[in-house]
């Protein structure tokens, strides 16, 4: 079914009726940031309760009916949803420069058990100067579950969506400041560290006696085909796999990825695991490697990479976005967006142990293959062709 902008659908029409189903956003932007949240309101249409906001700092409502899986899909369950949440509602908002105006073709698709029950198509037509949308909402209606495509720009960005909502932006954490007043609205953290360009660097402290604790490394990536038209023919699907480099303190280099099955360990050394292979996207959290902080004075640096496994060497179609999370630090988001299509190999971030500090710095630079990427960082290993 074709929605159109203000049109509602029962879900039971779209064959969605207590069925588990997701929603995927494949946004044109056009080179500007989006993020996507999705608002879990009451009847009076508020966020009551901010555990129900679910965007890139809290992937999850605590029921587990609505997760952010990667950066434009939303998987739902709404049986499980607790009766006090009266709607959901899926939002735009830019981070940084633009304004909705300047999006291109865009489409939000329904799928359930792998097969499209619905689509809504929208472009920067639509909106004016605005820097947000409210773009779908899922509501309950005579006991049922129903769809709008709202298409409704907003002016603000997330910040603004928030309090709208009725909720309130966590400010910033900062050192030495005396506890605030418990807010009377729900407290939502916006934060996030993105790094923009080749050579952006932070340096995160450890938190605690023990160490950093598990340092979550994973990539994510556009799971809608290509299309050769608007309704064209799907093209075939991007293997995108993470990967790192790793030196010990002691001097010692390998290697964790999934090809050749190096998966690494992470209780033992190199401290370092990767968490299965996903083929073709269709895992929706995307590829993860573990590191585990607490034994970071165990290792000297570590080289994360993306590489095209199979298909066509374009990076732009695969929308790539790494984010490493550390306990007691907003995430920090490296995006694959300086591309060079001839070259199915990028080296992400560089982390590296600076006197027990974590320090990330955004390399994004593109090679043909492994060995050109080790002989630019002085790895010195040796490589051969290998399989999955």
């Amino acid at each position: 079914m074709q929605i159109a902008r203000g049109q509602r659908v029962k879900l039971a029409d779209l064959g969605l009726a207590d069925k588990a189903f997701s929603i995927q956003l494949a946004l044109n932007t056009g080179g500007m940031t989006v993020d996507v949240a999705c608002f879990g309101l009451d009847a009076s249409k508020k966020l009551s309760d901010e555990r129900y906001m679910t965007f890139f700092n809290q992937p999850a409502s605590p029921c587990g009916a609505v997760k952010l899986a990667g950066s434009g899909q939303f998987e739902f369950d709404l049986a499980r949803l607790p009766a006090s949440i009266d709607s959901l509602t899926i939002t735009l908002a830019i981070d940084g420069a633009g304004q909705m105006n300047q999006l291109g073709a865009c489409v939000a698709n329904l799928i359930a058990n792998g097969t499209e029950a619905a689509r809504y198509a929208f472009d920067g037509s639509h909106f004016a100067a605005e820097r947000a949308v409210m773009l779908l909402e899922l509501y309950r209606k005579d006991g049922a579950w129903r769809l709008c495509a709202v298409g409704q720009g907003f002016n603000g960005g997330l910040d603004a969506l928030v309090q709208h909502f009725g909720g309130a932006v966590a400010a910033a954490p900062a050192p030495q400041v005396a506890p605030a007043p418990a807010p009377e609205a729900p407290k939502v953290s916006l934060s996030k560290i993105t790094l923009e360009k080749r050579g952006d660097k932070i340096s995160l402290e450890k938190r605690g006696a023990a160490g950093h604790g598990r340092i979550v490394c994973n990539l994510n990536w556009s799971r809608t085909p290509q299309k050769t038209g608007f309704f064209g023919s799907q093209s075939k699907g991007i293997d995108l796999d993470l990967g790192c480099l790793f030196e010990m303190m002691d001097g010692r280099k390998s290697c964790v990825q999934a090809l050749g099955n190096t998966f690494g360990a992470y209780e033992v050394e190199p401290y370092i695991h990767m968490a299965g292979d996903d083929r073709t996207g269709d895992v929706k959290e995307g590829e993860f490697l573990f590191i585990n902080g607490d034994h970071l004075q165990e290792l000297r640096r570590i080289c994360v990479y993306a590489f095209i496994y199979e298909g066509v060497a374009n990076w732009a179609q695969a929308n790539g976005v790494v984010t490493i999370t550390v306990p007691g630090h907003p995430p920090v988001e490296v995006r694959l967006d300086q591309h060079d299509k001839n070259k199915g190999m990028c080296a992400v971030a560089m982390l590296e142990n600076d006197g027990g500090s974590l320090k990330v710095t955004k390399l994004a630079e593109y090679f043909s293959g492994h060995e050109d990427l080790d002989r630019r960082y002085s790895w010195g290993l040796r490589w051969q062709a290998g399989h999955k």
